[in-house]
């Protein structure tokens, strides 16, 4: 082990404090990530305990191991020392794998290891764990990252669940995340298996839904894809159903999984070009009971000075039943997930008629552009917004 680092000791792990997630690791087109459910358990681990660590050079780190070993679930497995010591071997391995261009359009490539070495002994109180400084801006002082608590991810049993868990928590208050199946696969290193290959199994992306995502397609989505074929134009954006159990009769799979375990709900509806699917769009909500009193007062505060502004007015007129998405949130499930997947709060389905038009004044595009972490600019980009002489800013 390193001899120059001190030792950062964690004696005990806990499953309130929120472990900050780099949005840096969550760019489809750069960067590939994966792990086993333990292997990311054990990164969010290791993310926790040093985020908040200022000294210039990496401390190890110490983790009591009876307490690891519970935290990763392992502390009444007869082979509990194996299946850490394989662990540490697969996060030491499975490197960060970056695809990126220089300024002049050049491609490259950049790999690195989360951890150097460690140390793990039947007889000794602490695992140490040396960690690469190069992953040092993907670990600590972040300026963009999504938080995760370890009361949620540690109820996720696949790594499908646990590597789509953050990247929802980064969209979540965007509501909507829209992504090509192509690029999935990629991140997700699908693309050799003969499964999901389209070139192999014709059925390949159906089953790419169905194994990886967990949704499938319902008698709703379907009269409405034959009534769009049959009338020419592109079909309205409907949820899919969960995958249910054929035993159980229950939602299985990962979005089910993840709104059953976390303080997220989430729903999805697959996207046809031509006669194949090519894209996802993924619906999402932060649940009720799990966003803090400070964040629920704030919401309701800054609801109620908009409409003591009366710069929404065209929206107030729906108020009495449709109130703010955020406070329309609610939870989909309780202790287990029903049969059918109960409508999304944020799942906002495509009106049939000809939709009102609304004026955004420039105040308000700043505080909905800075609630989703955006420019100015982008925002304007993503409403598709257009300036006319009164100084408002008008749906094109």
């Amino acid at each position: 082990m390193s001899e120059q680092n001190s030792l950062q000791k964690i004696e005990k792990y806990n499953e309130n404090k929120v472990v900050r997630v780099s949005q840096e690791l969550y760019q489809l087109e750069k960067i590939r990530w994966r792990m086993s459910t333990l292997g990311y358990r054990l990164l969010f681990a290791i993310s926790q305990s040093v985020s908040s660590i200022e000294e210039e050079i990496l401390p190890d780190v110490g983790f009591e191991k009876q307490s690891l070993f519970k935290y990763l679930g392992l502390d009444n497995n007869n082979d509990k020392y194996n299946r850490l010591a394989e662990t540490l071997v697969e996060v030491g391995q499975n490197m960060l794998q970056f695809a990126t261009r220089k300024k002049n359009g050049a491609q490259v490539w950049q790999g690195y290891t989360w951890i150097t070495a460690y140390n793990l002994a039947v007889d000794e109180k602490y695992v140490q764990i040396c960690i690469n400084p190069k992953v040092r801006k993907f670990l600590m002082q972040l300026n963009k990252y999504a938080c995760i608590q370890p009361k949620y991810y540690l109820k996720l049993s696949s790594d499908y669940q646990n590597w789509f868990y953050p990247y929802f928590k980064n969209y979540v208050k965007l509501h909507q995340w829209k992504v090509s199946i192509e690029d999935l696969k990629n991140a997700l290193e699908l693309t050799d298996s003969p499964t999901y290959d389209p070139q192999k199994n014709k059925n390949a992306n159906e089953r790419f839904l169905s194994d990886v995502i967990g949704i499938r397609i319902n008698e709703k989505v379907k009269a409405e894809q034959r009534a769009a074929k049959a009338e020419k134009r592109a079909a309205k954006l409907i949820e899919w159903d969960y995958v249910i159990d054929k035993k159980t009769q229950k939602p299985v799979g990962t979005l089910a999984a993840i709104t059953q375990h976390t303080d997220i709900n989430v729903t999805a509806s697959a996207v046809k070009t031509g006669r194949s699917y090519t894209h996802l769009v993924f619906f999402m909500s932060e649940k009720t009971a799990t966003v803090s009193n400070a964040r629920k007062e704030k919401d309701a505060s800054q609801n109620q000075a908009e409409a003591d502004m009366g710069k929404r007015q065209q929206t107030r007129k729906r108020s009495g039943k449709n109130q703010d998405m955020r406070s329309i949130m609610q939870d989909l499930f309780s202790s287990e997930p029903s049969a059918q997947a109960i409508p999304n709060p944020a799942f906002v389905p495509m009106p049939e008629k000809e939709p009102k038009r609304f004026n955004y004044d420039e105040d308000k595009i700043k505080e909905m552009a800075k609630m989703s972490k955006m420019t100015f600019a982008q925002m304007v980009e993503k409403l598709k917004l257009l300036h006319d002489e009164n100084g408002y800013y008008k749906m094109a």
